[in-house]
């Protein structure tokens, strides 16, 4: 099985390498094949224990894995605040991942 690659421009001017999201392009039956095999695989490996869903949440269907970091993250953010004390977060800029 072969794919297209393109890439993708992040910005409207892009000129560099680093501006451009590169992504590759399936057929149909491509896309079903791989479609299937994900769903099979994360099924298999939530049911029998390999993936823990309370630590592991993206890419896992039905968790809503971004809102509840997401909202751990601004709790944590809050305590720090009102009982001032010291906290170091990590922000990952996901906005253009994708």
């Amino acid at each position: 099985m072969t794919a297209d690659g393109v890439y993708i421009p992040k910005e409207q001017n892009s000129r560099g390498i680093n501006q451009f999201c590169p992504i590759s392009l399936l057929n149909v039956e491509g896309k079903i094949f791989f479609s299937v095999m994900a769903s099979c695989l994360t099924k298999y490996l939530t049911e029998n224990g390999y993936i823990n869903t309370s630590i592991q949440k993206g890419g896992i269907p039905e968790v809503s894995g971004c809102l509840e970091h997401a909202t751990i993250i601004w709790e944590a953010i809050q305590r720090a605040k009102s009982e001032k004390l010291n906290l170091d977060v990590v922000w990952l800029d996901l906005a253009n991942a994708y």
